[in-house]
């Protein structure tokens, strides 16, 4: 091929590119502006930044802001982004049935234009402003003019009832926006007594009334619930009365993590054929309101319910020791390729076996906690049976921090009157009661290798 003939099919080539591209930026704002002709006021709803809506003598302004919409009129509050969301895509989607480009709004007293029913302003990049006036003789239908277009239209009458809502169908009827991960240290507080719980290093722990590991299940399945509340109506429920006994209120304060002031819920309990909705207190979201009954909870929540009911965790794979203790006879046992061998019997046990006796420990659940029980009416001052778990740290370890180092463990005692058995886990004073199949499942390591009774 010769140079000039390649030079043509380049040409064709630019040519061809050249007339796609035309196309398609030309084809493309074509077909949306005959789409656009279908619809009253043509605007772009991510950015609109303020909203006003004028009815009558009142107006309800919102405003966006770096953590969402806020009602700034009549109120200041948080707003609905669902609501907000409605009322743009309404506006921006108002179908268009027809329009009177000739006609005044001025010397057509019928629409209702002048001055409009309801006006509506979004500002932001562009400005857009729609004046809603009177119903048409045909149904589901009213007057509508935008700026910058002349004459009068009718449109679909949808935006009414967004836009003429109530105010309060525009503050957020969520409660907060927290989550249990956004909070640092909540206490609840009512007339018999008080319970605080803090993160620490990471983990929940119970400060008040007693000092213990919390389970962060039950704290996040205490907390989230609480802090989606749903706000069923702002201001006091009808005919209530503003003084309530104290034992009749609870209140739980929170605090962030990262900082920020502490936020308070108070909440009035249910009287007798009351609805399950609640009066309460947030200053937040502008004092007096009724939540949904879920808020109840602050009335029943005890820190026996939000406390780790584990004896504690040990890893087999991290576990190099086990010393186990029954009826006056203790073992020691050590790893020998994939079994585990007493010190003092010499009896093999399966690392099945072990891992069995390992999993049976780390899923024990605590039943009760009996802190006023003394060691000694309980049978912990000298234990019938006990289970260890040590790590033997010594290859780059400081020297200081080489040795045997408990993982967990665990004292057993005597029979409980209610069931299971009395114990204390590796590290507390504490008396609790656990399922009895452990302690026999630890007695069964001991004397009769290969036949562990597990609990269920």
């Amino acid at each position: 091929m010769n140079s000039r003939a390649t030079l043509v099919l380049l040409a064709i080539t630019i040519l061809a590119v050249g007339g796609v591209f035309y196309l398609r930026q030309s084809v493309r704002p074509t077909r949306e502006s005959a789409e656009n002709q279908r619809y009253a006021a043509v605007f772009d709803p991510e950015e609109v930044d303020e909203i006003d809506i004028m009815r009558g003598s009142g107006k309800l302004s919102l405003r966006k802001e770096a953590g969402g919409w806020q009602l700034t009129e009549p109120n200041e509050d948080r707003a609905s982004p669902e609501a907000v969301d409605r009322l743009l895509m309404a506006a921006r989607f108002m179908e268009m049935r027809d329009r009177q480009p000739g006609r005044d709004p001025e010397n057509f007293p019928e629409a209702a234009l002048v001055p409009p029913r309801l006006r509506i302003e979004f500002r932001g990049r562009e400005n857009t402003g729609i004046d809603i006036g009177a119903g048409t003789a045909l149904p589901q239908e009213v007057f509508a003019r935008v700026d910058g277009k002349s004459g009068v239209m009718r449109v679909a009458d949808t935006i009414i009832e967004l836009a003429d809502a109530a105010p309060e169908k525009f503050r957020d009827p969520r409660l907060t926006e927290f989550t249990a991960d956004d909070i640092e240290k909540f206490t609840v507080r009512r007339a018999d007594g008080e319970m605080t719980l803090r993160r620490d290093r990471g983990r929940w722990m119970i400060e008040k009334p007693v000092r213990a590991a919390a389970d962060p299940k039950a704290v996040r399945a205490f907390l989230d619930p609480l802090l989606g509340l749903r706000i069923d109506s702002f201001g006091p429920p009808a005919g209530s009365t503003p003084a309530t006994l104290p034992a009749q209120e609870a209140a739980i304060s929170l605090t962030p993590r990262g900082g920020g002031e502490d936020v308070e819920l108070r909440v009035t309990g249910p009287g007798a054929g009351e609805s399950p909705a609640l009066p309460a207190f947030f200053e937040n979201r502008g004092g007096e309101i009724v939540v949904d009954g879920s808020a109840g909870t602050l009335f029943t929540v005890s820190p026996e319910q939000l406390r780790n009911r584990s004896l504690g965790y040990a890893d087999i794979d991290t576990v190099d020791r086990i010393r186990l203790e029954a009826d006056g006879k203790t073992v020691t046992l050590r790893r020998e390729g994939e079994n585990w061998v007493g010190d003092t019997d010499g009896d093999k046990r399966s690392n099945d076996e072990i891992e069995s006796l390992v999993t049976a420990f780390n899923e024990a659940k605590v039943s009760s906690f009996r802190t006023a029980e003394s060691a000694g009416a309980v049978g912990l001052a000298a234990p019938a049976r006990k289970i260890f778990f040590y790590a033997w740290l010594s290859e780059n370890t400081a020297e200081d921090a080489a040795g045997t180092h408990v993982i967990a463990g665990a004292d057993f005692g005597n029979e409980a009157p209610e069931g299971g058995v009395y114990a204390r886990a590796a590290g507390s004073d504490e008396t609790v009661t656990v399922p009895a199949a452990l302690s026999d499942a630890v007695r069964a390591a001991v004397f009769a290798p290969g036949a562990i009774s597990l609990p269920r």
